[in-house]
């Protein structure tokens, strides 16, 4: 049974960031070109993070508000309401800046959290490799000892934002275990390093934020390792265990914007198995955001983010799939002939972007295979 109880902290920074936005309204991007989307998203994010609106659960010293994750998650939803442009930075500041906080260096926090925070520098992730994707132990990028450092060799594949990313924190394999898992270690990497190469990799939905990104014998000094050698798969795992709480929560808040748009092309216009299937989906998001709200709840009161992330994962990225399919049916053969930028063109770009959800951040079977053996205790054979 899920327990939720929201606190009248929560609550009053829920007011207090609700009154703050009304007197600073949020930018509105005209079009969908990822150059505006990043001009415009550093300027946005400088501004949020100038009145400490980012980055609310970071301990207080590193630049947050030490509030909780619950915090984090009401941030977000205010956000969407008053239709905001996406945080630029998501990766840095729910992957890498937690990670950091927790297994870093003091140099490293003092270098890179404040500017994670503003926007000034933007990351990228480099755990996917063409043969290593949901089996992320078996990546096979290198980074071999050199004298002051490391010279990564090897090759990263559906990398967001590589292309306007300042950094990138890359799992690379920097000795052989007995086990895939081990020998692999955690590096951050200037993308503006020689021996980068970055290429863009464009999508069905006709957007190309992912790359593909090269790496020829790049030197990265030794103080950019994050915990020890071969602490790689551990900070890894705990990196994802961030990505599926807060992340995830940010991105199933695309389910109230389709289903929002849904509405406003007035719902009594359906049919009656149309109206009962927009009734499952709204369904669908109030269930997906209560087990998110109840797993941030726990973490609020000390739990650290764990395995019940692949829930989150999981129920998001496949109802948002069904949502978005039957928006497109409702919208019918003017999907296919809307201009992207139009209402119509909206409806099949995430209709279309729709389809990697499910394949992002882990696959569904994946996904299914943490809840069954980390959750239930299943076997992994019978």
């Amino acid at each position: 049974m899920l327990k939720l109880s929201i606190s009248k902290k929560s609550d009053d920074f829920r007011k207090e960031f609700r009154n703050w936005l009304g007197n600073n309204p949020p930018p509105h991007i005209e079009d969908s070109s990822l150059e505006q989307f990043e001009r415009v998203g550093r300027a946005w994010q400088a501004r949020l993070s100038a009145a400490h609106w980012l980055g609310t659960h970071w301990p207080i010293e590193y630049g947050g508000r030490g509030l909780s994750l619950v915090e984090e998650a009401i941030a977000q939803e205010e956000l969407v309401r008053v239709s905001a442009p996406q945080i630029l930075g998501l990766f840095g500041l729910t992957m890498v800046g937690p990670v950091l906080i927790a297994h870093g260096t003091p140099t490293q926090k003092t270098r890179f959290l404040s500017k994670i925070l503003s926007g000034e520098e933007i990351w990228c992730q480099g755990f996917s490799e063409p043969g290593a994707g949901s089996d992320l132990a078996a990546v096979k990028t290198r980074a071999v000892p050199v004298p002051g450092g490391y010279s990564i060799s090897g090759q990263k594949i559906w990398t967001s934002f590589a292309h306007c990313a300042d950094w990138c924190f890359v799992l690379c394999r920097t000795s052989e275990g007995a086990k895939k898992h081990e020998g692999l270690s955690y590096l951050l990497v200037p993308m503006r390093s020689k021996g980068i190469t970055t290429r863009p990799l464009r999508q069905i939905s006709g957007d190309n934020e992912f790359n593909e990104v090269f790496f020829d014998d790049v030197f990265v000094p030794s103080e950019n390792l994050v915990g020890a050698e071969g602490d790689g798969w551990k900070i890894a795992i705990s990196t994802l265990m961030y990505e599926r709480v807060v992340l995830t929560f940010s991105r199933q808040l695309q389910s109230e914007v389709a289903l929002r748009d849904l509405v406003k092309r007035g719902s009594s216009s359906l049919s009656a198995s149309q109206r009962l299937e927009l009734a499952r989906c709204v369904v669908d998001a109030c269930a997906t955001r209560a087990l998110a709200y109840h797993h941030l709840v726990d973490y609020a009161e000390g739990k650290t983010p764990g395995p019940e992330g692949s829930m989150d994962k999981l129920l998001w990225s496949e109802s948002f799939q069904r949502l978005c399919t039957f928006e497109a049916s409702v919208c019918g053969i003017e999907a296919l002939r809307g201009e992207r930028g139009s209402e119509c063109g909206t409806v099949l770009h995430r209709y279309l972007y729709s389809r990697g959800r499910t394949i992002a951040a882990g696959t569904s079977e994946i996904q299914r295979a943490i809840i069954a053996e980390r959750l239930l205790g299943l076997p992994r054979s019978l």
